[in-house]
């Protein structure tokens, strides 16, 4: 009869494959969370003595980062005036979702301005 540690053994080796995969994912996600972040996360910054409430986005041109190749935006302006209620609908995977987190700064656009 086996001891028991090698019997354990044998009875993971046939789910090495799935060990390897986890490894594999987990790889993947360390590389996203290590990456460095284009956006300076210093505490430094302008203090705005009061603020409007208008929003603006002027050529805004953004890819996400996981894929830079592909344009999300190209040259895209919105302008949101105070004190208005605004509805940006679309149809699905129309960019509506990344329009406002461009507006809470989730993301950081390649080029283009905010205007506050």
């Amino acid at each position: 009869m086996m001891p028991v540690r090698y019997r354990a053994l044998g009875q993971v080796a046939p789910n090495i494959h799935i060990f390897a995969k986890g490894t594999a994912a987990a790889y993947e996600i360390l590389q996203v969370i290590g990456r460095k972040n284009v956006r300076d996360h210093s505490t430094e910054g302008r203090i705005l003595p009061q603020v409007a409430g208008h929003i603006e986005l002027c050529n805004v041109c953004f890819s996400y980062p996981s894929r830079p190749e592909v344009a999300i935006f190209d040259h895209f302006c919105l302008s949101i005036p105070a004190g208005q209620t605004v509805a940006i609908v679309g149809s699905s995977g129309s960019g509506k979702s990344t329009v406002v987190s461009l507006i809470e700064r989730f993301y950081e656009p390649q080029s283009g301005t905010y205007l506050e």
